[in-house]
């Protein structure tokens, strides 16, 4: 049997499988009751047209106000992105608002003063680091978030450690 490479996790796809199944179910039935001689029933015919129109706008409703009950984690690449989903876009709303701060030249300078080599952490310079953040009343298991985060308070950390430190890039 050969391996399905897709699958239906699209909800306007899953809308159009819905609503396309029942109508054809009502026109199936259809034939049958016109055979018979009598007059169609009027809520079989309402029904027919009705459902599947009800049944695409409820679904664009709940696409428009809670998106987030038609996505499971396995629906996106990377599943840390469905937890992102939850924050109602504060991490893009931070992005717009300006909050959000590319750290280059002299900022790259405090990386490179943790690990001189890109690879390894300097033992001294670490040291001095951790120093600095338990001085600022940071965990300094959060070194991570120091050093690489884009969120503007980090940014603004990152400022004052170098400021604090007399870290100078040419140095380095």
């Amino acid at each position: 049997m050969g391996k399905i490479t897709s699958k239906v996790a699209n909800p306007l796809t899953l809308i159009a499988l819905f609503s396309g199944v029942s109508e054809s179910i009502a026109l199936a039935v259809l034939p049958f009751l016109a055979e018979t001689g009598q007059a169609l029933p009027a809520p079989l015919i309402w029904f027919s047209v009705l459902f599947p129109t009800l049944i695409v706008v409820l679904f664009f409703a709940t696409l428009n106000f809670n998106h987030k009950v038609l996505y499971a984690p396995g629906d996106f690449g990377d599943e840390k992105h469905f937890l992102s989903t939850f924050d109602d876009g504060k991490h893009f709303v931070s992005i717009l608002g300006g909050n959000y701060v590319k750290d280059e030249g002299k900022i790259d300078g405090l990386k490179l003063f943790w690990k001189p080599d890109g690879q390894n952490p300097n033992k001294e310079n670490q040291k001095i680091l951790y120093d600095w953040m338990t001085k600022n009343n940071l965990d300094v298991s959060s070194i991570s978030a120091l050093l690489y985060s884009r969120d503007k308070k980090y940014s603004d950390l990152r400022r004052k450690a170098i400021d604090d430190l007399g870290i100078n890039v040419r140095q380095l």
